[in-house]
């Protein structure tokens, strides 16, 4: 890890810059605008869920973690802090897209996202869409997506925000972020920095997690300028890991792994009449080095850029008829030690429609169609509405058809790629109904995705594996979400929240369920405040996953909880202290097989508001 001083140092800087302003005091921030907007406009008959601030910070290490607590996806983590990869809805890893700003970053090689590798505290959003999302977002939105967002406003605002934690296994880190609007500017730069030596003990097998030390700093940077009919928006992130990849019950960890990745968006926007016109051009870089032995400097190493350029019009006519048109180019060019230097052009038109009739009901009709790249081009659709039935009831429904390209590692890989690879095809249909009696608000929801042609990778000849398109699947299953808040008198409060969720994936040539996903999975948090104290209760049940294909082997299911309190001192500039204690029962449990999770651990914070 000689390299991360250099990184930490140029990451402080970097947010000093912007903290020197000298503005007006703290302000709420009205008319907060989001860059990725489509993302609420053509989602009316899908389920989105935003997690709110005060449940990000519970849960703020990664956005692993943040997920795990709140949302019915389940994480195949190789360790705390290891690579850790999602099943959304009984998908797999590569079906979840991960969408920044609007802007899909699943990386070109292996075709997901690790979510050890994101910072949730660098955005002012965090959104999961459930369903296809294909249309909108390309290729690996099968399962559904997550969403980070950064928004900005032009209200006068002079805000800064430290944040400095220190827990169990020497683990320290903190947050910097600070933002300025004046006149028609705005400019919020944020910082993230975590380490840790991960050395925590495996509960009952008198050994220790070792070699799983990691790093990881995240910086980000939103800036607008209000023209005087539009606006010109910029988005950009930097992120820098590096980790020591532990071992396993049976095996010493000797690996490492670093990377880069680099995130830049540029947009202009202009307003005539009903008439929105956006332009945007973005590049995304990234960079990995795998070291078979982190103490000597051989290693293996890949690289890509992707430039991405789009044009949208949109026209929004007696605020019910919502028309949106787009054209996207996007080129990647990448190169590594494993699968050589490859290119992939791709031109897409998308059409996305909602039409409001009254009050209460909506419909959104979508479509996109993709040319020049290598494959058979698939024509993506997707149907969705949403009817308020009562002031209590609302119903939606949706259908679409997804896909997902092979990756780079599929088709290129050295020791085993298949160039005769096609897409994988998804068909999915969900009913929801939502519920929302006074405090209490539920909602449930059904769904059904049946896939062809998945890619898997099998047995070649001697130790050589190749993927090939052979798997059908079927995933069905419930999801159900409550939350209640009481306030009772002037100076109490409650706040409920739960999530469960039943999966059924099968492989239906093995007529087996798919491995490391649970049949089920519930979650919630219950926090009670009184004046300026709050502490909450958090606890997560993870059911029984098949680890080998013939569901001969698997994972006990377990019960994990975890206790946090925060006090607030209102003074200026705003104080917060707290302290949490993860695994509270010190339960010994794995996420993938032989890889312990971590014992009881503890973590104190300090927040400071200017």
């Amino acid at each position: 890890m000689k390299l991360h001083y250099i990184h930490i140092i140029l990451g402080f800087l970097l947010c000093t810059v912007s903290a020197k302003a000298q503005l007006d005091s703290i302000q709420q921030l009205p008319e907060v605008m989001l860059t990725d907007a489509k993302l609420v406009h053509f989602s009316k008959g899908f389920k989105l869920e935003k997690l709110s601030d005060s449940i990000v910070e519970k849960n703020a290490t990664s956005l692993t973690e943040t997920l795990r607590y709140n949302s019915s996806i389940y994480f195949k983590e190789n360790g705390f802090g290891m690579v850790s990869s999602p099943s959304f809805r009984g998908t797999n890893a590569q079906q979840t897209a991960v969408i920044w700003n609007g802007i899909n970053i699943n990386s070109v090689f292996t075709g997901q996202t690790d979510f050890n590798t994101i910072s949730p505290s660098n955005y002012n959003e965090i959104s999961i869409r459930s369903g296809g999302g294909g249309v909108q977002y390309g290729s690996g939105a099968v399962g559904g997506s997550i969403h980070l967002n950064n928004s900005y406003s032009f209200h006068k605002t002079n805000a800064t925000e430290i944040g400095l934690h220190y827990g169990s296994f020497t683990t320290f880190g903190g947050t910097l972020g600070t933002t300025q609007a004046w006149d028609t500017n705005y400019l919020n730069v944020k910082l993230d920095f975590v380490s840790s030596d991960n050395n925590y003990d495996f509960i009952g097998k008198n050994q220790k997690n070792q070699h799983g030390q990691f790093l990881r700093l995240a910086s980000n940077v939103t800036a607008a300028k209000e023209l005087k009919n539009g606006v010109a928006t910029w988005n950009s992130e930097y992120t820098y890991n590096d980790r020591n990849f532990s071992g396993s019950l049976n095996t010493i960890g000797k690996d490492g792994y670093k990377d880069v990745a680099t995130r830049n968006l540029w947009q202009l926007q202009q307003n005539m009449g009903a008439f929105t016109t956006k332009a945007s051009v973005a590049h995304l870089f990234e960079h990995y080095r795998y070291y078979p032995n982190s103490e000597k400097p051989l290693f293996d190493e890949g690289r890509a850029n992707t430039l991405i350029s789009m044009l949208q019009s949109e026209v929004f006519l007696r605020k019910k008829f919502r028309l949106l048109a787009k054209i996207q180019y996007t080129v990647i060019d990448a190169e590594g030690d494993n699968v050589g230097q490859n290119t992939r052009n791709t031109l897409a038109a998308v059409l996305l429609l909602n039409h409001k009739i009254g009050r209460d009901f909506s419909y959104g009709i979508n479509f996109r169609k993709e040319f020049l790249n290598n494959f058979e081009n698939p024509l993506l659709f997707s149907a969705d509405a949403n009817w308020q039935l009562s002031n209590t009831y609302a119903l939606r429904v949706n259908g679409s058809k997804n896909y997902r390209v092979p990756t780079f590692n599929d088709l290129f890989w050295y020791a085993g790629g298949n160039n005769q690879l096609q897409p994988e095809t998804s068909y999915q249909i969900e009913l929801g109904q939502e519920f929302n009696f006074g405090k209490l608000k539920t909602d449930l929801a059904a769904f059904y995705i049946s896939s062809t042609d998945l890619i898997k990778w099998v047995p070649a000849s001697g130790n050589v594996w190749e993927p090939i398109n052979i798997s059908k699947t079927r995933n069905y299953g419930l999801e159900f979400t409550a939350s209640y808040f009481l306030k009772f008198g002037k100076l109490h409060a409650l706040d409920l929240n739960a999530q469960y969720s039943y999966t059924k994936a099968e492989d239906l040539e093995k007529e087996k369920q798919l491995i490391y996903v649970p049949f089920h999975k519930a979650s919630g948090t219950a926090e009670y405040s009184y004046k300026n104290l709050s502490a909450y209760i958090q606890g997560l049940f993870n059911g029984e996953v098949f680890t080998t294909t013939d569901n001969s082997e698997g994972l006990d299911s377990f019960n994990i909880y975890n206790l946090g309190i925060t006090y607030l001192l209102q003074e200026n500039p705003t104080i917060s202290i707290g302290a949490r204690v993860k695994n509270i029962f010190n339960t010994y449990y794995e996420n993938v097989a032989f890889r312990p999770m971590p014992s009881r651990n503890f973590q104190i914070f300090l927040t400071i508001n200017i």
